[in-house]
């Protein structure tokens, strides 16, 4: 959707310009975390001017949530969950879960819808003060929120979670959760807990999992992934042995797999190019 894109975080608190800026901005729309996409294959988000939409913009509890620039354009969030009918604003497009809408858009495509769905979700989900139970208000252009009864300030959360793509010479280490997709195979993850680092997240997680030792460790890339509020941060690690175990509470099934196999797969696949853990394969069949 644009070629450039900025925070411009130093607009939150800048009432006059985000009112402003509202008036003819760019609208992404939710509703019940689902995003708006055309039919296209695979399909793309729509955005629509707020000035074809004004009386979607605001209200007490659903902000507009000021996402930042596009090309110099500003762009807001909308949640409208608390819509049941839709057809009286002429939406272009549908509503669509983005894990299935998204699998195959570009990436640069699926991070401003992501972004939207989450900043949405956040604002569903925190309405009342952990300290002392008070209503909470948006403010900051929707990244903030605050508590009227004593003051006290949220900010939107994000959960560090860790992916690992495990190596032994040509192969690779994909597993399957029960909850995935049929046949779909997917590298290792997990939360980063309580006082660990990231990187001995990654040496407990593959332990837990699979009983592997790993040596190598090393960062790879991030994705922000909304499903909730994740930081998906990836590495590769070599095993230090190809005898592995399943942590059946976690995985129901895993599979050394080698290049060849990856290039031409037959009975299962990996994830599709809006995750992370495809890039993770593709770099290794890419060396």
């Amino acid at each position: 959707m644009s070629t450039t894109w900025d925070r411009a975080a130093h607009r939150r608190r800048d009432e006059e310009w985000l009112n402003t800026a509202k008036r003819d901005a760019w609208l992404i729309p939710v509703w019940r975390s689902k995003n708006l996409v055309d039919e296209g294959r695979p399909p793309r988000g729509i955005w629509v001017r707020a000035s074809d939409h004004p009386t979607v913009l605001e209200s007490e509890d659903t902000p507009s949530i000021f996402l930042g620039l596009a090309d110099g354009v500003p762009v807001f969030a909308r949640d409208l969950s608390h819509l049941d009918d839709l057809e009286d604003y002429s939406f272009p497009g549908r509503f669509r879960d983005l894990r299935m809408a998204g699998a195959f858009m570009d990436p640069d495509a699926f991070a401003p819808l992501a972004y939207a769905r989450g900043m949405c979700r956040w604002h569903r989900v925190t309405k009342f003060c952990s300290s002392c139970g008070g209503k909470l208000a948006a403010e900051e252009g929707g990244f903030a929120r605050r508590c009227d009864a004593c003051g006290e300030i949220v900010y939107p959360r994000t959960d560090p979670a860790v992916m690992i793509l495990i190596t032994h010479g040509d192969r690779c280490l994909l597993a399957r959760q029960p909850r995935f997709p049929k046949g779909m195979y997917s590298a290792l993850a997990g939360f980063v807990e309580v006082g660990e680092t990231i990187e001995e997240c990654v040496h407990r997680e593959t332990l837990e999992e699979v009983g592997l030792a790993v040596t190598g460790v090393r960062y790879v890339a991030s994705q922000p992934w909304p499903f909730p509020q994740s930081l998906m941060i990836g590495f590769r690690a070599v095993a230090t042995s190809d005898a592995f175990s399943l942590d059946d509470d976690e995985l129901e099934e895993a599979r050394w797999v080698r290049r060849d196999e990856l290039r031409n797969p037959k009975g299962f696949f990996y994830p599709p190019p809006m995750s992370l853990a495809h890039h993770l394969v593709q770099q290794f069949l890419d060396e």
